[in-house]
């Protein structure tokens, strides 16, 4: 129960513009276990599987049932919706730097992050496979937010075109996002595990990075 309920705040965080649901993973507690689970999950099937399941549910639930109460909230309390989340995200900054001391780190990365959220791209990609990883990419890594770097590089307009309709689906974009979501995935979550086996004080000063320049744009986001 207390993994669904987890399971039911991260997904929130994916709704929320500028909040990011891996961050709100690692305030929780779960972040690790789930690339764990993701990347072996043959090895300890029915506890990874369980793990899975259990804070998948409450993902996918928060995600489709809970949009409506999220943009009533966004609507009619934006400020007071805003703090509590922005409190949260800043609750988890101790657990980060109980993990790292790369503080240089941290603070090229947060500088790096914000300039590059900042850049107007007057090009878009057509590529929907490339934008498939690059959700997959947003969504697994702490502190970037799908929607704040789609707007920045002019694609977020495209994808909230193609996708609003879901009675008129194009097979044609369907597919390849689905596919480069799902082999993104797959690499990234090899990737972030690889980063914590080896480098994980340097990775967790990303993270913490990441995290300063996602709280940064959240009390810099006006509604």
């Amino acid at each position: 129960m207390i993994l669904f309920l987890k399971g039911i705040i991260i997904g929130i965080g994916k709704i929320i513009p500028g909040v990011s649901g891996s961050l709100l993973a690692i305030r929780l507690n779960v972040y690790e276990m789930l690339v764990y689970s993701v990347n072996n999950l043959f090895k300890n099937f029915k506890t990874n599987a369980l793990f899975l399941f259990k804070l998948g549910i409450g993902i996918l639930l928060s995600i489709v049932l809970g949009s409506r109460i999220i943009i009533y909230l966004m609507d009619n309390y934006y400020l007071l919706t805003k703090i509590v989340f922005l409190l949260l995200i800043m609750s988890g900054i101790p657990m980060v730097l109980k993990e790292t001391n790369s503080y240089l780190i941290s603070i090229i990365t947060c500088f790096l992050y914000l300039a590059i959220i900042n850049i107007k791209c007057i090009s878009t990609t057509n590529n929907y496979f490339i934008i498939g990883f690059i959700e997959a990419f947003c969504t697994i890594v702490p502190g970037i937010s799908g929607t704040a770097l789609f707007m920045s590089f002019g694609l977020y307009d495209d994808l909230l075109l193609a996708f609003s309709n879901i009675h008129k689906l194009n097979i044609s974009i369907l597919l390849p996002f689905s596919l480069g979501l799902i082999i993104g995935a797959l690499i990234i979550f090899r990737f972030i595990e690889y980063c914590l086996n080896k480098y994980k004080n340097k990775t967790y000063g990303v993270i913490l990075g990441l995290l300063i320049s996602s709280i940064i744009l959240m009390i810099l986001k006006k509604q």
